[in-house]
C-alpha cells in the first residue's frame, strides 16, 4: 500500500506532528548553523513548501503574506536595536527560517484558523522563547535588556498569530465560496 503526498497530508495529526518536527529540524539548522549549514537548510525549506503547497486548500498569496509579515517584523526588531542578527540585517539563514515557517504554519497550524486568542497567547509564549534561545545558540545578540526582548517579541507574536489566525479564517472562506 503506497502513502501518496495526498494520502499522507489527509492524515492531520500526523500531518501536523511530522510537519513541526520537521520545521524543528529547518529551525535548528538556520538558527544554529546560520549561513555555514545552508547547504543543509535549503533543501528541507524547499521540502517543507513543496509538501505545503500540496495540501488541499494550500495558497501561494497567503503563503507570501505570511511570509512578508515576518521579514516586516524582523526588521521592526532589527531597526529598534534589539537585537543585532548574526549575518546582517536580515540574513540569508533567517530569510530561510521564514520560508520555512510560513510554510510549516499553514500546513501545522491550520486548527488556528478563527482562534484569535489561542493564537495569540502561543505566540506570546513561544515567540520570544525561539529568540531567547537562538541568542544563546549565537544567532543575534542582544542588544537590550533580556525582558524588553521577551515583551516586545511577545507583543509582535501575539500579534503575528492573531493575524495569521485571521488569514487562515478568511482563506478558508474564500476557498469556500469558490467551490
Amino acid at each position: 500500500m503506497s502513502l501518496s503526498i495526498s494520502n499522507w497530508l489527509a492524515k492531520q495529526n500526523l500531518r501536523r506532528i511530522i510537519g513541526l518536527l520537521w520545521f524543528d529540524l529547518v529551525w535548528f539548522c538556520t538558527v544554529a548553523g546560520r549561513n555555514d549549514w545552508l547547504w543543509l537548510a535549503v533543501p528541507m525549506i524547499l521540502v517543507q513548501i513543496y509538501i505545503s503547497s500540496k495540501r488541499p486548500g494550500f495558497s501561494w498569496l497567503l503563503f507570501g503574506k505570511l511570509l512578508a509579515m515576518g521579514l516586516v517584523l524582523e526588521s521592526f526588531v532589527a531597526a529598534s536595536a534589539i537585537l543585532d542578527f548574526t549575518g546582517g540585517w536580515l540574513p540569508l539563514w533567517l530569510i530561510g527560517l521564514w520560508l520555512g515557517f510560513a510554510a510549516m504554519v499553514t500546513t501545522t497550524l491550520d486548527w488556528l484558523a478563527g482562534r484569535y486568542v489561542i493564537a495569540g497567547l502561543i505566540g506570546l509564549g513561544s515567540g520570544p522563547l525561539t529568540y531567547a534561545i537562538g541568542v544563546r545558540l549565537g544567532a543575534a545578540e542582544l542588544l537590550v535588556s533580556e525582558w524588553v526582548m521577551w515583551l516586545t517579541y511577545g507583543l509582535l507574536w501575539a500579534s503575528y498569530m492573531a493575524v495569521f489566525a485571521w488569514l487562515m479564517e478568511r482563506d478558508k472562506e474564500v476557498q469556500y465560496e469558490h467551490a
